[in-house]
């Protein structure tokens, strides 16, 4: 099998392109990535809004993997990569017609979230769905190795920061187990969740941040007591984006994850920080 992985210069698709099993691997970006260059992982440099060379460039591959996008950006740019880039890549499967294997990376809440990321990923999952053997992964909070959210996390311990908002769980997945799903999902077709079962809310994965810096766990508050000025708090710290702070604070969690049924030993959260190393 012959995979390409459209944005693979980003973290989840530098990931996928370094760790899932194919014959051919490469990945398709507008910058290289040093780490899958050494990994001998070939670069195809291109644009997801040049519709010429992303149908001259997945032409001859299995199964494209779309993990193209950003979380915090202008609204165009959200469009242009959630939906225009997607358009291109659809358009050039549909053309070749050799029931090429289309993975759209998406999010839980993609139907639940208000804000452009929310609605450019749902339209993305619509456009992909023109695709007849497509399947749209939609994963909770991705961890891993060198990820941003953890190293946030950590960030956030050196601010001064009391009280932290309750809020719903957002039960991250290691990187690699995601790809694990994927690969094991070969067969399935539609839309597929990807959380753990570990109901960890994004307060407890601060606080386990919090706790490993040997600085003690902060406050969680809900309701009408303090709620919204630990959101504000947060926000001020200036190390999560206000948007990333209202996007942690939804539920993650679903009963019907995939990662059950495809991963038998999920990588812990809880032991990936207390094993964490910020050097």
């Amino acid at each position: 099998m012959k995979v390409i992985v459209i944005g693979g210069s980003g973290y989840i698709g530098r990931n996928i392109a370094q760790h899932i099993s194919a014959d051919k691997v490469s990945y398709y970006s507008r910058s290289s990535s040093e780490e899958l260059d050494k990994a001998g992982v070939e670069w195809i440099k291109g644009d997801i809004l040049d519709a010429e060379k992303v149908m001259e460039s997945v032409k001859d591959y299995d199964m494209v993997v779309d993990t193209a996008g950003i979380d915090t950006e202008s609204e165009q740019k959200f469009f242009d990569v959630n939906v225009n880039g997607v358009k291109n890549i659809v358009a050039a499967i549909n053309k070749y017609d050799t029931d090429q294997r289309l993975v759209y990376l998406s999010s839980i809440n993609v139907h639940y979230g208000t804000t452009e990321f929310f609605r450019t990923k749902r339209t993305g999952e619509d456009n992909a769905a023109l695709v007849k053997n497509h399947l749209n992964v939609r994963p909770s909070v991705i961890f891993g190795n060198n990820d941003k959210f953890t190293q946030k996390l950590f960030k956030l311990t050196e601010q001064r920061i009391s009280k932290l908002p309750s809020g719903g769980a957002i039960s991250p997945v290691h990187v690699e187990d995601l790809v694990k799903v994927i690969e094991r999902a070969k067969d399935l077709r539609g839309a597929v969740d990807v959380c753990s079962r570990d109901k960890i809310t994004f307060a407890d994965a601060i606080n386990l941040a919090f706790e490993k810096a040997g600085k003690g766990a902060r406050k969680v508050v809900a309701g009408k007591f303090g709620y919204k000025g630990a959101v504000e708090g947060l926000k001020s710290a200036n190390v999560f984006t206000p948007e990333e702070v209202d996007k942690y604070l939804l539920n993650f969690y679903r009963e019907n994850t995939y990662l059950d049924r495809f991963v038998k030993e999920p990588i812990s959260f809880r032991e990936y920080v207390k094993n964490y190393s910020q050097h």
